[in-house]
């Protein structure tokens, strides 16, 4: 029993227990793409037997009604059964092309799925064995301003991948998805409780209020008191400027003084540039501004209509793995990725 009684051999246990469940999940739901691959290959095989039997009726139909135009039939009523005939032979070969399309289509995709799944497998596998003690190339992902109806959609879209992420939260209606965000082993952290720039920036003891705010509405949410935040609009923003000035120069001593870690970021996913960013572009701003960096801190979004930032997360989680990056949640102990402060 003297194993269990030392920290770091619990804490390899339960990292090894990790990545069972995580690699079983993806083979339980791997099994059974195969089972529908083989399903619609079954499918697809008996298909093109039926199209080749019709095109099989087809020409000999066809040859007939030659026949008759060669003068060997002269029953005008049996051309035209032939012609009916024909006509519904040439209909049923139109409906199993269709059908033989599609069947090659949802092979198509069931085939991309695979392909997924087995890279959304080695990833989990990478990132669970090296990411606490990779010495660079750590990704921290962060979502601002949920939680909202896409986070359930992220939550899920991590899990696949067996990652962890972090949410900066805000108090929205959603709040019922706050638990679930740390019951999957995401970090939590605070971001404001109604960030709005006018009240938050008021003055110092207004800031104090929101941010005690939005940790009382985690702490009875999920029973976690958070200690890790994000100022609205980063440290370096100068919109605070326009209603308290030198606010965010205070606040930036202050708030670790009282026992919190800030952090900002160093890629920016662009997602907050419009109403509505190309997912495309949102991927590509990621994996360009992470190009020449050894630990990132990604800046998204997690409010309802970052639609486009969930479509964006699986090629954004591909192309930072293949850049060689792990992914882990932030810590009060990581540095804080600090912008220069401008007020």
């Amino acid at each position: 029993m003297g194993f269990f009684k030392q920290k770091t051999n619990i804490i390899f246990l339960f990292v090894i227990f990790l990545l069972v469940a995580v690699l079983s999940g993806i083979s339980y739901f791997a099994y059974e793409k195969h089972n529908d691959y083989v399903a619609v290959s079954a499918s697809l095989s008996d298909n093109s037997t039926a199209l080749e039997e019709a095109q099989k009726k087809i020409d000999e139909l066809t040859a007939k009604i030659a026949e008759y135009d060669e003068g060997v039939i002269k029953s005008e009523q049996e051309k035209a059964e032939l012609n009916s005939q024909l006509q519904a032979a040439l209909q049923e070969k139109a409906k199993l092309e269709q059908e033989n399309s599609n069947l090659k289509s949802e092979i198509e995709q069931l085939k991309t799925e695979k392909r997924r799944e087995e890279l959304q497998k080695a990833i989990a596998l990478k990132n669970v064995n090296q990411a606490d003690t990779a010495e660079g190339g750590i990704c921290y992902l962060t979502f601002d301003d949920g939680p909202s109806d896409n986070t359930l959609k992220i939550l899920d879209i991590l899990d696949a991948y067996g990652i962890k992420a972090t949410f900066f939260v805000v108090g929205t209606s959603k709040q019922e998805y706050m638990p679930q965000i740390v019951s999957r082993g995401h970090a939590i952290g605070l971001h404001s409780t109604t960030h709005k720039y006018d009240v938050i920036y008021k003055d110092i003891n207004s800031y104090l209020a929101d941010i005690q705010q939005i940790s009382d509405i985690v702490y009875n949410t999920t029973g976690v008191r958070s200690n890790i935040i994000r100022f609205p609009g980063g440290s370096s923003n100068m919109v605070s400027a326009g209603y308290c000035k030198g606010i965010m120069t205070d606040l930036t001593v202050r708030m670790p003084s009282l026992g919190y870690s800030y952090y900002d970021w160093n890629v920016s996913s662009g997602d907050a540039n419009a109403a509505r960013v190309p997912a495309q572009t949102i991927v590509n701003n990621v994996l360009n501004g992470a190009k020449g960096k050894s630990s990132i801190c990604v800046l998204m979004h997690d409010n309802g209509g970052k639609t486009t930032t969930v479509e964006a997360l699986p090629a954004i989680i591909e192309g930072l793995d293949a850049m060689g990056f792990r992914f882990a949640p932030l810590t009060a102990e990581v540095f804080g990725f600090h912008q220069k402060v401008n007020n």
